[in-house]
C-alpha cells in the first residue's frame, strides 16, 4: 500500500471513528483536546488495522498525527 493510500484510509478511518465516538458520547468525548481524541484512535489503530501502522522508517505514531491534525485543519 502506498503512502498517500495509507493516509486516505487513515483519515477515512478517522473521520468514521470521530462520528461513532460522537454518536457513542457519553458526556466526555466532545470535550478531549485533539491530541487525547488522537492518542485514542492511534490506539485504535494498533487494536484494529495494525497493518496501516507498517510504516518503516517512520514513527507511525507521528505520521498518523499530522495526517488527523491536517484533516482538522479542513
Amino acid at each position: 500500500m502506498s503512502l498517500s493510500d495509507r493516509e486516505k484510509t487513515v483519515v477515512a478511518l478517522w473521520r468514521q471513528w470521530r462520528k461513532n465516538m460522537r454518536d457513542l458520547n457519553d458526556g466526555w468525548f466532545p470535550y478531549y483536546d485533539s491530541g487525547k481524541q488522537i492518542h485514542l484512535f492511534f490506539e485504535y489503530l494498533q487494536a484494529d488495522q495494525p497493518h496501516l501502522l507498517d510504516m518503516p522508517r517512520m514513527d507511525p505514531y507521528q505520521q498518523v498525527k499530522a495526517w488527523v491534525l491536517q484533516d482538522l485543519e479542513i
